[in-house]
């Protein structure tokens, strides 16, 4: 944990086990301690594919200076758009000394407040989020969805796809997945799943289809593949062919 002054500490982590964006708050002995774990695939800013966990800890005597009780509310939350903001804007400090102490301390005391603000307005939404109010042009959408089903071969990035609509990476993520009902992660991985198995029914061999959709490894192929549909690749064949 990085210590920032006497009552605030913060640790920041990649993590491969996160599955979903998420805030926990827990009340320990005289400290509060908060979990934020950011999931590339349903955060609205680019993690260039790697999932964080970030805690931090406040003593509760820090807030003996505002002369007031400080409720806390502990439920476990959803992300909103200013917090997963804020938590990039920490992911990506390189800031020194003093003014990195400076900043995140300012930026512990924000994450205090919104994550109460949300806890109080938990079923209002996140209204007050600009990035949501943005509105997202439904044509870039159907271009950003054509552009995805033409390329399911190519590495395809949220930049990459971002740019070939001339959009923000961050609006084209929560415009999207608002649109289609999907993340874009799981919209490539459907379709490359479903195109892996008409191409497999079509008699092409098992490398051919893996290349065919994107994956230069024939092993993460296969274990897609399977995690999905719930049989490998060579499973399907079998039992197409045997059917067939």
């Amino acid at each position: 944990m990085e210590r920032i002054n006497d009552c605030i500490s913060l640790s920041v982590q990649p993590d491969p086990s996160i599955q979903r964006s998420l805030c926990q708050i827990h009340d320990e002995s005289g400290y509060l301690c908060f979990q934020f774990d950011l999931y590339s695939n349903d955060c609205l800013f680019d993690l260039n594919e790697q999932h964080y966990r970030l805690n931090l800890s406040i003593s509760k005597s820090y807030f003996d200076k505002y002369g007031e009780r400080l409720e806390i509310y502990t439920e476990q939350q959803d992300i909103c758009c200013n917090t997963q903001s804020k938590l990039f804007e920490i992911i990506q400090c390189k800031l020194e000394g003093l003014h990195r102490k400076l900043f995140l301390e300012s930026s512990v005391l924000f994450l205090l407040y919104q994550t109460q603000k949300n806890s109080l307005l938990f079923q209002m939404g996140c209204d007050g989020c600009q990035v949501i109010n943005r509105f997202m042009d439904r044509d870039k959408l159907v271009k950003a969805k054509e552009f995805i089903l033409n390329n399911l071969s190519q590495n395809i990035t949220i930049p990459i796809i971002a740019n070939s609509i001339g959009t923000n990476q961050c609006y084209l993520k929560k415009g999207f997945k608002e649109h289609y009902g999907q993340t874009i992660f799981e919209f490539i991985q459907e379709h490359r799943m479903i195109k892996a198995r008409y191409l497999l029914e079509q008699h092409f061999n098992i490398s051919e289809v893996a290349e065919e959709v994107g994956y230069s490894s024939l092993s993460s192929f296969s274990q897609a593949y399977k995690s999905f549909f719930g049989y490998s690749p060579s499973e399907h064949l079998r039992n197409f062919v045997s059917n067939n």
